[in-house]
C-alpha cells in the first residue's frame, strides 16, 4: 500500500530561492510538427517522424500514480466475488471463458502469480511462429474466430493473431 505521502495532491517546495509546484497532474498538452496529438494514426506519425517527432513529458509519479490507483479499484472492486479461478494457465482460462460466457451475471476473478497469463503454454517453441493446440482446444479457437490447420488429433495455429481476425 502506499505511503501516506504518495497521497498530497500538490507539494511546494523551495530550492535555492526558486520555489516551484509539483502537481498530481501534468496539462495534456498538444503540439504541432511531429508532437503527439490525440486521435492520430500510424500513418500520420510515421510521417511525421523526419520532423522531430517526440513523446510528451511524463513524469514517474504520474505513472505511479495511475497504475496504483487502477490496481486498487480493482481490488476494491474484486475483494468479494462470486467465483475466484487461481492460475491463469490454459485451464484457469478456458474455465474463466466460459464461466464468463455462460454466466455474465457472476463477478469472476482470476488471479495469476506470473507477470503474464497463459502458464506452460509459454514453455519451448518460443522462436516459432505456429503453436500446436491438442484438440478439443480447436472449439476455442472457433468460438473467437482464430484461423487453424487441422492435423488429426490437435490443431495449428499459424498466428497469434491471424489477417482476418478483426482487431
Amino acid at each position: 500500500m502506499s505511503p501516506p505521502v504518495a497521497t498530497f495532491d500538490e507539494v511546494n517546495t523551495s530550492r535555492n530561492g526558486n520555489s516551484f509546484a509539483i502537481k498530481k497532474d501534468l496539462p495534456v498538452h498538444t503540439k504541432g510538427n511531429g508532437q503527439v496529438k490525440a486521435h492520430q494514426t500510424l500513418e500520420t506519425m510515421a510521417s511525421n517522424w523526419e520532423n522531430g517527432f517526440t513523446f510528451a513529458p511524463i513524469r514517474e509519479s504520474q505513472v505511479s500514480r495511475a497504475m496504483t490507483r487502477r490496481y486498487f479499484q480493482d481490488l476494491d472492486n474484486y475483494a468479494e466475488s462470486d467465483i475466484v479461478i487461481v492460475g491463469a494457465g490454459s485451464c484457469g482460462l478456458s474455465a474463466a471463458y466460459m464461466l464468463g460466457k455462460q454466466r455474465p451475471d457472476l463477478k469472476i476473478a482470476l488471479i495469476e502469480a506470473s507477470v503474464s497469463p497463459g502458464g506452460g503454454a509459454w514453455l519451448g517453441g518460443q522462436l516459432f511462429s505456429a503453436m500446436v493446440m491438442r484438440k478439443p482446444a480447436d472449439a476455442f479457437l472457433r468460438d473467437l474466430g482464430v484461423e487453424y490447420d487441422d492435423e488429426g488429433d490437435f490443431v495449428v495455429v499459424k498466428h497469434a493473431v491471424s489477417p482476418s481476425h478483426p482487431m
